[in-house]
């Protein structure tokens, strides 16, 4: 397993020199999710009330409007990879995992991709990584089967429905919701505007 400290990680991401205390407090708040169940909300109200916000907003995404929200639960597998068209930024609330593909690696002829080059990163608690554009990423996995929290910064609307449904055509065969690209693994149950996970749907008991 490696680190999101280590060189290897400098293609899908870097670490961020960001305070994030304020977001610690926050988010042990939250209620524990029920077991086995991944949650997601986009954007989480005490979060945005904080200073962090503001720096997110003005700073690390240059003006742009954000939302600031939370992904938590129980997972252990990889499931899905999706990308957007911008960076995320992922705060470690929990030691947790990261499941990670380059987007280069896509085959785009038939909208698949090879789960064999997958790597998987470990990103310590209080720890701010900006996952890269052209990274793969998902849901991360939890550590000693503990349930995993992490916050999420995207550009404001992401992941949120579609206004406009494009044509499934191409890469927009693919386009699962408003900035969100998404591939998913067939034991996943995920159907809908996706493409194809090939190969094993990975655990982290496969990077021990």
């Amino acid at each position: 397993m490696k680190s999101v400290l280590d060189e290897a990680f400098k293609t899908y991401g870097r670490v961020l020199d960001v305070d994030a205390s304020e977001f610690m407090d926050e988010v042990q708040k939250l209620p524990e999710a029920p077991n086995g169940q991944v949650l997601y909300e986009a954007s989480v109200p005490s979060f945005e009330q904080t200073k962090l916000f503001l720096k997110f907003m003005d700073e690390v995404y240059g003006g742009m409007p954000v939302e600031f929200g939370c992904c938590h639960g129980f997972n252990d597998k990889l499931n899905g990879l999706e990308y957007h068209r911008d960076s995320e930024i992922n705060i470690a609330g929990t030691d947790m995992i990261l499941m990670v593909g380059h987007r280069w690696d896509i085959d785009y002829g038939d909208n698949s991709y090879d789960t064999s080059k997958v790597e998987a990163f470990f990103v310590p608690q209080g720890t701010l990584v900006e996952i890269f554009a052209t990274t793969l990423h998902y849901a991360p996995c939890g550590v000693d089967g503990k349930e995993f929290r992490s916050g999420v910064v995207l550009p404001g609307g992401t992941n949120e429905a579609l206004d406009v449904v494009p044509k499934a055509k191409g890469e927009s065969k693919m386009l699962f919701a408003i900035n969100k690209w998404l591939l998913v693994h067939p034991e996943s149950g995920e159907t809908g505007r996706v493409g194809l996970l090939k190969g094993k749907n990975l655990s982290i008991r496969d990077f021990e």
